[in-house]
């Protein structure tokens, strides 16, 4: 960073106003089906579901002989329902949650949409899926209030909210093995799996239950789990996790594999009548893999390397949790603290400590091609979590089959900021993890994993910032060319190529869990890095997407919970290479995993005895995350060079909601990049909608960390962070520059908003704190600066914890006088919940920039603070 630089500015004061009553769009009319035809299809499913439970009863032996029998209710509705849970609980029912549905189908004789002149309107229909456990004495309350509303449609009071779900009810049915076996793939997973292997080998697997809010239940739950496995001659390999947090209680199992291969026998034969008890147990939400591994580059030396020799025993504020890094390496020596609380460096033999020393020599050093690129000025906190898995050829590091992710995490968070027993918090300072690894089994569908709910529980808990990241897809691609038609294709025509076969199997490019954690940054890669464009040729490698603009071919898309932007932003994640086919015909492109450029230059650990300073060349998710963790501990240093060389009063407690506030600020789509997906993906079925197709791609851009670390003449930055309550309305005033006054000139103005929410639980929303960005008095266009959104949906951006506007205006800016100012106000309201009482921290960031040589900094710091001081540069 230069040593003249402009320092970032912060807003002097707020004014908390009182929230204005919002006026709201009235959605369509929704339509649904006639009493008559209501009462005969869901009577139907009404039978079948007294069917069920009379034959589920009567097939109670062994280990569930003798037990009050239940099964989990899945209630689908068409159409809004809230506060059903009160309902639920009146008959009898324990409520599980709900969820939100998209994408239902209408039908002629059902539900659909009209608009305001009666037009049937054709699109798809949102609805809620409701889950309540119910014992026969609560299914008969439900049966007869539905023999009531059949014969009168009228309820009496106190049940009037069912006359509701029966009108939209779509869907009455019991939970079962479509849920728990075949929506996580994990029949399939043990079809590929026990197929080939010996009767008695044992199957590891995870075990989720339903969270019982009675802790009795959930301990006889437990101990009925631990008499059905030990019934199929199998065991539970670990304790039960019970984290009422997050509504998580599971195990870990193993069962042997002739065990497995019944079930999948009775799977094909039908699956309507299971008879393995373990595994028609009402009481089990899901049975997943366990043991997931780091996907890894191919081996290699690399080559010698020089590194900075000056360190620093300044507190870090950046921690990483991943596998054990190579504390000698000359890269990371002295500027780690690891703390190895749960005994893991002995499982490591030399060269297979991989992804840690890369993680840590990435956060450290960035990309070590970038010869700008200096080392952090503070240390580097690292807790290992993973271990090499000795029982595969590989030595991949891993997480093993009696581990939970969950719990691992939770202890290493605990321990840096309140200890654990007698020792006192280890890392207190710490304002962001980073999280490099995700789930390889648990691609996000819908409602967000455990792993996830307890990133969102403990950034609001401890006010820390999780970047993670998005994930890799190591699959090739199928772009439907062979090697010679693809080569002689225009840069253009190969990346729409690729973009369209990208496209087509998107459903196996979701996020890993916990990248869709709400509170968390969660980081995508961008095909881009420093090592320049002479790179060996061997192999038939190709770029199968010539362009730096772009996301990585190798990377995961969104969207994240509930449809928002994710991933948040992208990060340099190297150019990732494919193979040509090896046959003629073939159009499947593979993915080359080898430690040669490009990439990104990281430390590695040599097998050899006594290498220290190896380098080789690596890519992915992974990368680009630890990029964005570095860059959050670059962004600390600034905002606590404010506080030291400016005196600006930005509470140690907000820094890191500051941190991600300023991180997704340094983000801009790319035109050109954006034309690229346009010209691929376009088409009138997706055109009025055509931003969430490329949020799905490029989030809120990839990041330019400069922007955010200072200031330039013509381009100023303005801080602003607080905690806020429900109903509260937080207003600011940027300053106008007078330059602008009657001026035709290209004006940009970016606003971020980010916050650090509660979540609960039980709501199909998740996030109890919803903050919006609104522009006081009219919206972006109609302000004194006549500004057009850019980049993000307008309903998109407000359904996570980050607002990220970039707006811009070219057209004639009418006169006015010194003095004016744009009001940026802040708005909290309750989501998830009856009643918000948490408080919330929160960041805001406005930029506002010109290219006409206006002075814009110096016209908005004069109404903001004294006169320009030149701050000493920093790392």
């Amino acid at each position: 960073m230069p040593a003249d630089y402009l320092p970032l500015l912060v807003f002097p004061e707020k004014q908390v106003l009182q929230p204005e009553k919002g006026k709201g769009f009235p959605p369509g009319e929704q339509r649904v089906p006639i009493h008559g035809i209501q009462v005969t299809r869901v009577g139907r499913q009404v039978e079948k579901l007294e069917d069920d439970f009379v034959r589920y009863q009567a097939s109670l032996t062994g280990g569930l002989a003798g037990l009050e029998p239940e099964m989990v209710l899945v209630i689908e509705i068409v159409g809004r329902l809230d506060e059903f849970k009160q309902a639920v609980e009146a008959v009898g029912l324990e409520w599980l949650g709900e969820t939100e549905l998209d994408d239902l189908e209408s039908d002629d004789d059902g539900f659909y949409e009209v608009d305001e002149s009666g037009q049937r309107v054709g699109r798809a229909l949102s609805g809620r899926m409701f889950l309540a456990m119910s014992n026969m004495n609560g299914l008969r309350k439900i049966l007869s209030l539905w023999d009531q509303w059949k014969e009168n449609r009228r309820l009496p009071h106190g049940k009037t909210k069912w006359e509701v779900v029966f009108k939209q009810l779509n869907v009455l049915r019991r939970w079962g093995i479509e849920e728990t076996l075949i929506e996580t793939q994990m029949i399939d997973q043990w079809r590929n799996f026990v197929d080939p292997i010996e009767p008695e080998q044992k199957v590891a697997f995870q075990i989720e239950l339903f969270y019982r809010k009675n802790p009795e239940k959930r301990r006889k739950n437990e101990a009925l789990i631990r008499r059905l496995v030990a019934n199929l001659e199998g065991r539970t390999l670990s304790d039960f996790i019970d984290m009422p947090q997050i509504a998580f209680h599971a195990v870990k199992a193993e069962l042997p594999a002739r065990a497995i291969q019944s079930l999948l026998n009775q799977v094909t034969e039908g699956g309507a009548n299971i008879d393995i008890e373990l595994f028609k147990f009402s009481g089990i939400m899901y049975f997943r893999p366990t043991g997931q591994s780091l996907a890894i580059s191919d081996d290699g030396e690399g080559a010698p390397g020089a590194f900075p020799q000056d360190v620093s025993d300044l507190a870090p504020v950046a921690a990483l949790l991943d596998g054990a890094p190579l504390q000698l390496h000359d890269a990371l020596k002295d500027r780690l603290l690891v703390d190895d609380v749960f005994g893991l460096e002995d499982t490591y033999q030399p060269g297979e400590r991989k992804h840690g020393t890369a993680m840590a020599s990435l956060i450290l050093h960035g990309d070590r091609s970038n010869l700008e690129s200096i080392p952090l000025r503070r240390k580097l906190y690292c807790i290992p979590i993973m271990q090499p898995d000795h029982q595969t050829l590989s030595h991949n590091e891993h997480m093993p089959d009696e581990v939970f992710f969950e719990d691992r995490i939770h202890i290493a968070v605990r321990r840096m900021f309140e200890g654990t027993g007698d020792v006192p918090a280890q890392a207190p300072l710490v304002k962001v993890i980073n999280l490099s690894i995700g789930d390889t089994s648990r691609a996000f569908i819908h409602t967000p994993s455990p792993w996830a709910r307890l990133l969102d529980w403990l950034s609001y808990r401890y006010r820390v910032l999780f970047c993670v990241s998005a994930g890799n897809y190591d699959d090739g691609i199928d772009i439907g060319l062979n090697q010679q038609q693809f080569a002689a294709l225009s840069e253009a025509d190969k990346i729409k190529a690729s973009i369209k076969a990208i496209s087509k199997n998107l459903s196996l490019r979701r996020l890993l869990s916990p990248a869709e954690a709400l509170n968390a940054i969660t980081v995508g890669a961008a095909h881009t890095d420093n090592s320049g464009d002479a790179y060996p040729q061997f192999g038939q490698r190709m770029d199968v997407l010539p362009s730096q603009l772009l996301f990585s071919p190798a990377s995961r898309f969104g969207l994240g919970f509930r449809r928002s932007i994710k991933p948040d932003i992208l990060m340099q994640g190297g150019r990732q290479l494919y193979k040509a086919p090896m046959l003629a015909a073939s159009s499947q492109f593979s993915i080359d995993k080898s430690v040669a450029a490009p990439g990104q230059k990281v430390a590695v650990d040599s097998r050899q005895q006594g290498e220290l300073s190896n380098e080789v060349f690596s890519r992915g998710t992974s990368n680009a995350t630890a990029l964005a963790t570095r860059s959050a501990a670059r962004i600390y240093d600034m905002l606590d060079s404010l506080r030291t060389n400016e005196g600006e009063n930005i509470p140690e407690t907000l820094m890191s909601v500051l941190i991600k506030t300023l991180l997704v600020h340094g983000a801009k789509q790319d035109t050109e990049g954006k034309k690229h997906i346009e010209a691929a993906l376009k088409d009138k079925s997706n055109s009025h909608q055509f931003k969430q197709v490329i949020a799905r791609y490029l989030g809120y851009g990839a990041v330019d960390i400069e922007r955010v670390l200072t200031c330039t003449a013509q381009r100023a930055t303005v801080l602003g962070c607080d905690e806020i309550r429900e109903n509260e309305v937080h207003e600011y005033a940027f300053p106008i520059p007078v330059g602008f006054s009657s001026q035709k000139i290209w004006r940009r103005l970016v606003v971020t908003l980010a916050w650090f929410t509660p979540i609960n639980t039980d709501h199909r929303n998740l996030r109890e704190a919803k903050l919006t960005l609104e522009p006081g008095n009219g919206n972006w266009s109609s302000q004194l600066l006549k500004l057009d959104r850019q980049d993000g949906d307008y309903n998109q951006v407000q359904r996570g914890t980050v607002q990220h506007e970039v707006l811009e205006g070219k057209s004639q800016i009418q006169a006015f006088v010194d003095g004016m100012s744009l009001r940026i106000r802040v708005v909290c309201k309750k989501d998830a919940t009856a009643r918000l009482d948490a408080i919330i921290p929160y960041g805001l960031a406005v930029t506002l920039e010109a290219k006409e040589d206006i002075p814009i900094y110096e016209q908005v710091r004069s109404r903001i603070k004294q006169p320009i001081r030149i701050a000493q540069g920093i790392r």
